[in-house]
């Protein structure tokens, strides 16, 4: 597959399972054991079934869920990702409860393939400010002037 195609199909899975709610679309770009070494993941299911866990995790508590790619490289059996997530959390999300805030959380995926699919997944989101824009931690003092 050439890489104009990868990036199609990947994109196109990325938008259904995120933004959509459609976590099948990811069966046609995810091994099934496909191994997930996102930052974020914090246990619970491997392989494919987890992956889409922790979508579906993302899409509850934030029921305007939003994930635009701004970027998609692919050379060789990689492509990396640069991409946006941004929603309202309106509901529970990362151990706490609906804020009402809204957040724009960035980061980058670096994704392996093996014949088409993800064999393996690393993700980078920017958490520290996800979580300040939603108040789970203070943003840092302001040095004294």
């Amino acid at each position: 597959m050439d890489s104009v195609a990868i990036k199609a199909k990947l994109t196109a899975a990325y938008d259904a399972a995120f933004n959509r709610g459609q976590y099948s679309a990811l069966d046609d770009v995810c091994a099934p054991e496909m191994i997930d070494h996102s930052i974020a993941r914090t246990g619970g299911q491997a392989g494919l079934e987890g992956f889409k866990a922790r979508i579906g995790g993302h899409r509850a508590g934030f029921s305007n869920l939003k994930l635009s790619i701004h970027k998609l490289i692919v050379e060789g059996d990689h492509v990396a990702i640069r991409w946006t997530m941004s929603g309202t959390q309106d509901g529970p999300w990362a151990g706490r409860p609906a804020s009402g805030k809204t957040m724009q959380m960035q980061g980058m995926n670096l994704e392996r393939l093996e014949n088409g699919y993800i064999v393996e997944h690393h993700s980078y989101p920017d958490l520290m400010t996800a979580f300040m824009e939603l108040g789970f931690i203070p943003p840092p003092a302001r040095p004294q002037k």
